[in-house]
């Protein structure tokens, strides 16, 4: 790499040398090319500038014989005779009538293109008409507008036939371009030595005319719109005015032909940087690439399936290489087995929380039982009301449990089974087998933490008691009760607890109203950190509940647990 890098300096200046020289050449290339085309353009440029100042002359004394029709065409036409370049010489009034012409007076050009641009921008113009509304003939218009004051009066124009152009332009020397067009300010062709059939073809890809008007004279290499190479040389005719260009052979460049031999000076120099690089690269890959390849293929094959594979090349691998690919191996053997003593923790970490879980679950579900028994032995209703509604919340509290140690994901429960089960527990405890009530549950796929699970079930706990305790049979219909759980929103959760009202089936004296449900339900939805609302009507009582998503990334194992959340 050194030897690369020492040669790096003589080859770049060699190169810049080579394409400075190249530079140098095409640049004088390309000025010759600017002289010839303007010399192959002088017989152009002298009719056109010509047949300018024939305009300008008309106009100076046009407003004496304007309305002479009498004495206004001979001296029109004397004029033409002492030039024999134009084919017709006249003046358009303001409203586009010819009115003093060599012939052709009295036609209408109000509709005419060049009319209408010289009454919206009066200034000296040159178009192309391939059929003369007068002459009859393919003309080059030349056309200066006459003032009164600041006022647009009309126009003078001459005519410019293009056979007499072209017979000049077929007098041009032997050194001469592919083809010679001249453009108006406009971009609008007016002649073309090789023809104007298929005129669009021959100019540059990709370049418009118009972007050359107003710019000094430039030669440029390019595409012609057929995918020709050429060279493109642009000259003004009449500045401002009139613009020609000349399209040569790509080959008029200086460096043009021969390529192969301008490449060996610039080829020469990056060989022989590209063969130190590659006698470098050939030691480096045996030393050093190859060895520190098969070590990276090995630590994927580790990582893939923690397998140790035996290292390649022996004692042709460098040493310290080879110190790298001893280190290496220890220390994978090392991972595999604090790997192995890790997975023995977790597992014997998994299989007691599970304990712990089932023994929650268990004796939660006994002090239900006791307080089951309790109910059977009560004589008065409101006793068994209340010891009804603290053994679901302590059923609630055994579901949440029992979906701590069954679920497959640890730490986390299945909230839709959750509320499933609790729902159907307490339905099934406080609805007699043929009390006509319809019954909808319907929870999304959930999966949530202890610390909003917990709390999101002593609030179903408490509503669905409260919709039991509260239920009516409706004038239309028969009693109902729904629940459902869904994502209102990507960050959200939604739970919605209703019940139908009208004729009470549980009367008040069987279930005094104590305010204590309402008091948890507060509670419990502060500690899912949400909101809550309840709606009233004749027909229905309905609780709905939002809560936050809780981001699982976030989420800390010293939150409250399950008893801090109770409590």
């Amino acid at each position: 790499m050194l030897l690369a890098a020492t040669l790096l300096p003589i080859g770049i200046i060699a190169i810049a040398q080579t394409l400075q020289m190249i530079d140098q050449s095409n640049r004088r290339a390309e000025t010759t090319l600017l002289a010839l085309t303007a010399k192959a353009l002088g017989g152009e440029e002298g009719l056109i500038r010509t047949g300018f100042g024939a305009a300008q002359a008309i106009a100076s004394f046009i407003p004496d014989i304007r309305d002479d029709s009498e004495a206004c065409e001979p001296v029109m036409t004397r004029y033409l005779r002492a030039s024999d370049a134009f084919s017709f010489a006249g003046y358009v009034n303001a409203e586009g009538v010819v009115t003093c012409a060599s012939s052709g007076a009295g036609t209408d050009l109000s509709d005419s293109a060049l009319f209408l641009r010289m009454k919206d921008r009066p200034r000296p113009y040159a178009t192309v008409n391939r059929q003369g509304l007068v002459s009859g003939t393919s003309v080059i218009v030349l056309a200066v507008p006459e003032m009164n004051g600041a006022v647009f009066d009309g126009y003078v124009a001459v005519s410019l036939p293009h056979v007499r152009l072209r017979r000049s332009l077929e007098d041009l020397a032997t050194d001469r371009p592919v083809d010679l067009i001249s453009f108006n300010s406009d971009g609008e062709v007016l002649t073309a030595e090789s023809g104007m059939e298929g005129v669009e073809l021959r100019l540059p890809k990709g370049r418009s005319l118009k972007d050359f008007v107003g710019k000094p004279q430039v030669a440029f290499t390019g595409e012609t719109a057929s995918g020709e190479k050429r060279v493109f040389a642009v000259v003004p005719i009449v500045s401002n005015l009139v613009y020609g260009l000349g399209v040569w052979k790509y080959n008029r460049l200086a460096f043009a032909p021969g390529m192969v031999n301008l490449a060996m000076p610039v080829l020469f120099p990056v060989l022989m940087w590209l063969a130190c690089l590659g006698v470098a690269y050939l030691a480096v890959d045996r030393m050093i690439i190859g060895p520190t390849r098969n070590l990276r293929a090995r630590m994927l094959l580790f990582m893939r399936s923690r397998q140790i594979s035996p290292p390649k090349g022996g004692r042709s691998v460098p040493t310290e290489l080879r110190e790298i690919d001893e280190t290496w191996e220890r220390l994978a053997t090392s991972v595999l087995r604090d790997e192995a003593e890790l997975e023995d923790t977790i597992h014997d970490k998994n299989v007691l929380l599970k304990e712990v879980h089932h023994r929650v679950k268990n004796n939660l579900q006994l002090i239900a039982s006791i307080l089951n028994m309790t109910i059977r032995k009560a004589s008065v209703p409101g006793t068994k009301a209340a010891l009804t509604d603290v053994q679901n919340r302590v059923m609630s509290l055994a579901i949440v449990h029992q979906n701590l140690y069954e679920t497959s994901t640890e730490g986390m429960v299945r909230a839709d089974e959750m509320l499933n089960a609790l729902c159907h527990h307490i339905l099934d405890a406080g609805l007699p087998p043929d009390s006509g009530v319809e019954v909808s549950l319907d929870f999304e796929p959930t999966i949530l933490y202890p610390d909003q699970a917990v709390p999101l079930t002593l609030v179903a706990t408490e509503a669905v008691t409260k919709a039991l305790k509260y239920i009516g049979k409706p004038q239309d219909g028969p009693p109902w009760i729904s629940a459902k759980m869904n994502a209102e929103t990507s960050d959200s959760w939604i739970l919605e607890i209703a019940n139908s009202t009208g004729q009470r089936l549980v009367s008040d004296d069987y279930s005094p109203s104590t305010g204590l449900g309402e008091q948890l339900i507060r509670a419990f939805v502060h500690q899912l950190e949400g909101e809550y609302k309840i709606e009233r009507d004749d027909e229905s009582f309905r609780l709905e509940l939002w809560f936050p998503k809780q981001n699982t990334n976030e989420y800390n194992e010293s939150t409250v647990s399950p008893a801090g959340a109770t409590a």
